[in-house]
């Protein structure tokens, strides 16, 4: 007799004995064509549950949104307010990258790579006036970018164009072996956006930061310092969405050593060497019903350290920097490289001379 189809199915008998026939033995019988679908639905369902497996990683990948605070902006001197005055400048910031970790740390597989670049001109005044005690000091800059990264994706097609602008207010004080600073930034959804384009320069949300750093000096002279600055970033929903990114923590700092070139004049060249590094990571998780609810609540984080370089020169008042900052242990986020150029003149000293 032919095993019928129920026999196909492994299972005990009336009499509670174990069935001895194949678990997929050739079903018959008129329901034949209805098994025969089920059978083929088992037997794919390892590969199914392989490519839902690879699909919602990549989902995952793409669900972290970006906070408007780009790490790597300061290094060394991110504890420290400038002497009173009036600064112009000009930073060039450059991020490729390959590499997209998931949650566990693993690399997640899409394909391309991506170059994103910011230009960014930046005013900065530091006056005498005093706040308990510290000096009041206030910035704006006005980003250009290309290839606004806005989630963990390679598929991000822009040309240099007009971005998130920011302004802030900073406290500084000077003490005799150390330098505190507070402060409060703004970020304003000037640049593109439209919810689901590949072609967004902008966030299209505001942001609140506040800020807390400070050097230390480790001798007399004020050679050797390391410096921190903490920043906490909390942003609105995006606009036209319902999609919250969490609150995001950003430390940047370093180690450096001070070195003192007289030239003509009072003022000597200045030059700091040291490693500078940061660390980024969601404090909440995003939120918002347009994420997906398993997605939702993930948090990211990125470490980088690397050198750092600048000089100050008298004689034209300009400032010079280079930093380069690889990243590691990245999650749920792209890990790259954080390239940094800037100068800075000084257009006006407000130093007040004894």
């Amino acid at each position: 007799m032919k095993k019928s189809v129920v026999a196909a199915i492994p299972r005990r008998s009336a009499g509670n004995q174990p069935f001895a026939g194949s678990c997929w033995a050739t079903p018959t019988g008129p329901n034949e064509e209805r098994i025969r679908r089920r059978i083929s639905i088992l037997r794919l369902s390892p590969y199914c549950c392989s490519v839902i497996f690879f699909l919602l990683m990549a989902v995952s990948s793409e669900a972290q949104y970006r906070g408007d605070h780009i790490p790597g902006f300061i290094g060394l001197e991110s504890g420290s307010q400038a002497p009173p005055g009036l600064y112009v400048g000009n930073l060039v910031y450059v991020y490729p990258t390959d590499t997209i970790k998931g949650n566990n740390g693993g690399e997640v597989h899409l394909p391309g790579s991506l170059t994103s670049t910011a230009d960014a001109i930046l005013v900065n005044v530091v006056t005498n006036y005093t706040v308990f005690g510290a000096k009041v000091g206030g910035s704006i800059g006005f980003p250009f970018v290309k290839n606004r990264i806005q989630f963990n994706s390679f598929d991000v097609h822009t040309s240099l164009a007009y971005t998130d602008m920011f302004a802030g207010v900073a406290l500084g004080w000077n003490l005799k072996r150390a330098d505190i600073t507070a402060g409060y930034n703004l970020y304003m959804p000037t640049g593109k956006f439209s919810p689901n384009a590949n072609d967004n320069t902008g966030l299209g949300m505001w942001g609140n930061e506040f800020t807390l750093g400070s050097t230390i000096y480790l001798d007399e002279k004020r050679t050797w310092n390391v410096a921190a600055n903490f920043a906490m970033e909390f942003n609105s929903d995006k606009r036209d969405t319902n999609i919250h990114v969490g609150d995001l923590g950003t430390i940047e700092g370093g180690l450096a050593k001070t070195f003192y070139k007289k030239v003509s004049g009072p003022i000597p060249m200045v030059m700091k060497l040291g490693i500078a590094g940061y660390a980024q990571f969601k404090i909440t998780g995003d939120s918002g019903s347009d994420i997906p609810v398993a997605l939702r609540g993930l948090k990211d984080r990125v470490f980088a350290l690397g050198p750092e370089f600048n000089v100050f020169i008298p004689g034209p008042r300009l400032s010079l920097l280079a930093r380069y900052e690889p990243e590691f242990g990245a999650r749920n986020r792209t890990q790259g490289q954080t390239i940094v150029f800037s100068v800075v003149w000084v257009a006006k000293s407000l130093v007040k001379h004894p």
